[in-house]
């Protein structure tokens, strides 16, 4: 006795359609305009940092590291609400938007310093000074922790706190 078993796709209900298109949404707070997962790029970076001492085998990964814009991230991404992470972005108010692109540039920076500094101590294979290796991952965790605690807030919940441009807040 031999059974002929077909794969039947299910028939998309008007029910799924409507929660796909939520989903799709989802991915865009709606205080902010602006989506959390674009964050994960250095979330991922600092978990890298983190780990390296103890888990060289991340070096490569870590070196391969390259920052995005938000543009970018969510044009490659596969992220089923990508569209609408885009679209939401370029409704966003330009000063509020370069307040977000200000976390970001600060990001970059201690990022792509802290990888360059971690290229520098394994440039000829294993490092003389792990500890140091150790030094330059903690602090750079450390740093990009405190941006990422203050973007994540800004996502999370926008213009519901008082802002001052740094220019104002000195003044």
């Amino acid at each position: 006795m031999s059974f002929d078993l077909q794969l039947i796709e299910p028939a998309i209900s008007p029910h799924d359609e409507a929660v796909a298109a939520l989903q799709s949404k989802s991915l865009v707070n709606p205080v902010s305009g602006l989506a959390n997962d674009y964050l994960n790029l250095f979330n991922e970076l600092v978990m890298m940092l983190e780990q390296l001492p103890q888990m060289p085998e991340l070096l490569d990964d870590l070196l391969a590291w390259r920052p995005m814009t938000y543009q970018e991230y969510f044009s490659n991404s596969k992220l089923s609400g990508r569209h609408s992470a885009l679209e939401a972005y370029e409704q966003l108010d330009a000063s509020f938007r370069r307040r977000f692109e200000t976390f970001i540039a600060e990001l970059d920076v201690i990022a792509l310093a802290s990888v360059a500094q971690v290229r520098r101590q394994f440039r000829y294979g294993a490092p003389h000074d792990m500890n140091l290796v150790n030094s330059i991952c903690h602090r750079a965790g450390e740093k990009m922790r405190i941006i990422l605690i203050r973007a994540s807030r800004l996502v999370n919940y926008a213009n519901l706190g008082v802002y001052q441009e740094p220019q104002e807040a000195w003044d």
